[in-house]
């Protein structure tokens, strides 16, 4: 269970981190279905998000040389994936953050290989799934050692309090902000090294980033994404149902239909 002070850390903040949320079995066992799914699954090299941004974050010789992989919902290759989605301590720390009832959205890989894995450039995740309010929690669970150099999560502290912000978007990159406003010479940030079975929680409105990879060792986390219920996606009609998974309590009949045959 979480602490007071850990709660107030969060919604002060924008971020928590939760050391040995997992067991080492528990990580043992998703790393190794990970490295299947990358081994099976993994397909042509990325260098990762693309965009302008790129010039700001990079020297020339590494403009077009960093890799990464992304695997979207690993829950539908591999039943252990599928599980983590209800981890009681993932579960657990999410109620005391945002209350009972908990849906899940989305999972999501994000490695880093040895060497050159690509960098992110500051953003908020809210861009990438908007929703109409404040109650969206992204999960980092740590399969590996993330010291500082091998491109760990740095945060903005309080960046959440401002909410949406408008970003760079476009076919030609994913979202991302301003470098000439947001970058890590100008903004500060804070790094959070981790270990294998830390989870950072944060607010999907918490600016982020992280830096190259330059260790000889992977870097792997997973993104778990929940919500409240009653945070419902932008521009999804409210009498559309919103069919994915309660992970915890319930949800309650308001504007979305009735379930009956027709």
């Amino acid at each position: 269970m979480l602490t007071q002070s850990q709660i107030d850390t969060y919604h002060h903040d924008g971020y928590l981190k939760v050391e040995k949320l997992l067991s080492s079995a528990e990580v043992d066992e998703l790393n190794q279905e990970m490295r299947w799914l990358i081994d099976e699954w993994w397909g042509e090299d990325s260098i990762g998000w693309r965009g302008p941004w790129r010039k700001a974050y990079l020297d020339e010789d590494e403009q077009e040389t960093t890799k990464a992989v992304f695997i979207s919902n690993p829950h539908t290759y591999s039943a252990t994936w599928s599980r983590i989605l209800f981890h009681t301590g993932i579960v657990g720390a999410l109620q005391h953050l945002i209350g009972r009832n908990i849906q899940w959205h989305h999972t999501v890989l994000h490695a880093k290989p040895p060497e050159k894995g690509t960098p992110f450039p500051m953003h908020q995740d809210f861009p990438f799934y908007p929703h109409d309010g404040p109650d969206f929690v992204d999960c980092l669970v740590h399969l590996d050692e993330t010291p500082l150099e091998s491109g760990a999560l740095r945060v903005v502290p309080g960046s959440h309090k401002a909410g949406p912000i408008e970003h760079i978007t476009g076919e030609h990159t994913r979202p991302y902000l301003p470098p000439e406003i947001y970058h890590p010479d100008i903004t500060d940030s804070v790094p959070i090294p981790a270990n294998p079975g830390d989870v950072i929680f944060f607010s999907y409105y918490t600016i982020h980033w992280s830096d190259v990879n330059r260790t000889d060792q992977w870097r792997k986390s997973v993104r778990i994404g929940y919500h409240t219920p009653e945070t419902r996606p932008i521009g999804k009609p409210p009498e559309e149902p919103n069919n994915n998974l309660m992970v915890s309590g319930t949800k309650a009949h308001h504007h979305e239909p009735k379930l009956t045959y027709e």
